[in-house]
């Protein structure tokens, strides 16, 4: 005799309450601003569950005013960036879980999700790329600030490069100021009850993990007196050209060359004749 598979959730905000979570239809972004994330914060969340120390959603395009928050020692530097993003360019379902402090930059690009270009909205550029013990590479490629590598392998150790091929070796990770994000472009199935069920699984193992590897961070490269933070050089990764540009680049290059051919071909029939 078969297990009936779990019905679908119809209501968010009821399954939300439930479980003594917050639901909201419609929200601002995670505070994940500029670099990276630059296309994500100019969107808009759909969708989003908040528990305790995590928050579940869907980033869904718009324009809007993108914030820019930049450390400068211990002034925080903030400012507006008009950003108008097609609604169809961002759709990007996450979890993100809180961390107890601030970290350096770290993305995992999954390879399982890559087609002919990176995932990602803007990949990190490639001398950033850190390679570690095992077949770990075969699933993800690390991205870490230069000057950050001996801290990337004190985060990453084997059991949590395990866990992060067991549990997220389909989805890309990102370790940004205090929280690791799990995303999946297209989104997930919030619906779904097996969804929610990773979600589980990923906090329970992942993001405990993670917790406790990165609860005895310092980084002697931060402001003094600021033990808590991360050194300039540290905070974000240096990016290379989003995605769609390399696709405009693509679409551009083939239409100069594609005359070229014609002209080439024509050139040789009449000089044969």
């Amino acid at each position: 005799m078969t297990t009936p598979e779990p019905a679908r959730i119809e209501d968010l905000a009821s399954f939300a309450a439930t479980n003594g979570w917050t639901y909201e239809a419609t929200a601002e972004p995670p505070a994940l601003s500029g670099d990276m994330w630059e296309y994500a914060t100019a969107g808009n969340v759909q969708d989003r569950i908040t528990g305790p120390g995590w928050e579940a959603g869907r980033i869904v395009g718009g324009a809007r005013k993108a914030e820019n928050v930049r450390q400068s020692g211990i002034v925080t530097i903030r400012t507006s960036v008009s950003v108008n993003v097609p609604v169809k360019s961002i759709n990007l379902g996450y979890l993100a879980i809180r961390l107890p402090r601030q970290l350096p930059h770290f993305v995992l690009d999954a390879r399982s999700n890559d087609g002919i270009l990176s995932s990602l909205q803007h990949r990190p550029q490639r001398k950033q790329r850190l390679s570690l013990e095992g077949d770990f590479d075969t699933h993800f490629h690390l991205f870490a600030p230069r000057g950050y590598e001996r801290d990337a392998l004190y985060v990453f150790t084997p059991d949590l490069m395990g866990l992060l091929i067991d549990e997220t070796g389909d989805l890309d990770v990102e370790v940004r100021d205090d929280m690791l994000i799990v995303y999946r472009p297209g989104g997930f199935d919030l619906h779904d009850p097996a969804v929610w069920e990773r979600f589980a699984r990923i906090r329970a193992t992942v993001g405990r993990k993670a917790w406790t590897q990165t609860d005895g961070y310092s980084d002697d490269r931060a402001a003094p007196g600021l033990s808590a933070s991360v050194g300039p050089e540290g905070r974000r990764l240096k990016r290379s050209l989003s995605r769609w540009v390399w696709i405009g680049i693509g679409i551009a290059a083939a239409a100069v060359l594609v005359p070229v051919g014609i002209l080439i071909t024509v050139f040789s029939v009449a000089t044969s004749l």
